[in-house]
């Protein structure tokens, strides 16, 4: 996904109240390396992360998820294997939302990705919780997510932002390409089975990477000899861990081995006010209704039964 350049941009080392005024601005802690963190209270994830836009991976986040010994590709074979997804595939010429796309069912992309015999990159990344509720009864919210946009009702949610609760079924070597999630809001990518390497670069990196076109694993200098001057950081995500990727903090996420993953997008208070410039940037009207509509969800319904929205 293409990023939305922030109003503002502000490095840390501030006090408390500074923080709370500066909610409307795009804050970020520069790092070195990705801290690893298990017995993490949530006011410790909002001082030490979410509120100067920091990463971080929780290790424990996910302890009590069913998930974790119940997702397997043999699980998802046999219970949805009928359903047709879109299939990220480097080499087919099908485009859709900028990206490359092949239709196929899952027990077939299962199957081809098993048998270590296909010649093709496959990457199955956006398949819905939405469309499938069961499925998060086997994960439990984390502490961590105090997820804002459950406030706007469902029929609006799926309307406007469709779903933030993707299950990914990686095939080796596989990556949807560097890019920044472009509401603002917060991402997790949570690993149930295999693993992934990440690259993570800060906001004020992004003059440096060409709208996402680099691949950060392997860098044609040549072609973008910009990204010499970026500050990439690097870090392997595991099985049951989950990486907190802050607002507009460009990310490149490859597969290690098979991997299945959950990618989650949030907005929280420390996230609500650049989700909500965003709206009103791309939609001056129904940008302004926004704010009513987290606060206040039966005006959301009654605008949408009469059409204004």
């Amino acid at each position: 996904m293409s990023s939305f350049s922030a109003t503002s941009y502000s490095q840390t080392s501030y006090s408390t109240s500074q923080r709370y005024n500066n909610k409307s601005k795009l804050i970020w802690t520069p790092i070195d390396s990705v801290e690893r963190r298990s017995n993490l209270s949530y006011e410790e994830f909002v001082r030490e992360y979410a509120s100067v836009g920091k990463p971080v991976i929780i290790t424990d986040a996910m302890k009590n998820w069913k998930a974790l010994t119940k997702w397997n590709m043999d699980f998802f074979k046999s219970q949805y294997g009928s359903f047709e997804a879109f299939v990220l595939d480097y080499k087919t010429e099908t485009k859709m939302w900028g990206r490359t796309y092949v239709s196929m069912n899952i027990a077939n992309y299962i199957d081809v990705i098993n048998s270590g015999t296909c010649d093709k990159l496959l990457y199955l990344s956006e398949f819905h919780v939405g469309d499938h509720p069961e499925l998060w009864e086997d994960c439990k919210d984390p502490i961590y997510f105090n997820d804002w946009y459950r406030k706007i009702p469902l029929e609006i949610f799926k309307k406007y932002i469709n779903d933030t609760y993707d299950i990914q079924i990686g095939q080796k070597n596989t990556s949807v390409g560097l890019h920044c999630d472009h509401r603002h809001d917060n991402a997790w990518v949570a690993v149930i089975s295999g693993q992934k390497q990440v690259v993570l670069l800060s906001p004020d990196q992004e003059k440096y990477l060409y709208e996402g076109q680099v691949d950060c694993f392997n860098p044609d200098l040549q072609k973008f000899p910009l990204y010499a001057n970026a500050k990439p950081v690097e870090c392997i995500l595991n099985k049951g861990e989950m990486l907190y990727i802050p607002p507009d903090w460009w990310h490149h996420l490859k597969n290690l081995e098979n991997t299945i993953g959950l990618a989650i997008n949030t907005m929280n208070e420390w996230s609500y006010e650049l989700v909500r410039q965003g709206f009103l940037k791309r939609n001056p009207i129904k940008g302004h209704l926004f704010p009513l509509i987290v606060k206040f969800p039966f005006i959301g319904r009654a605008l949408l039964a009469v059409g204004l929205i």
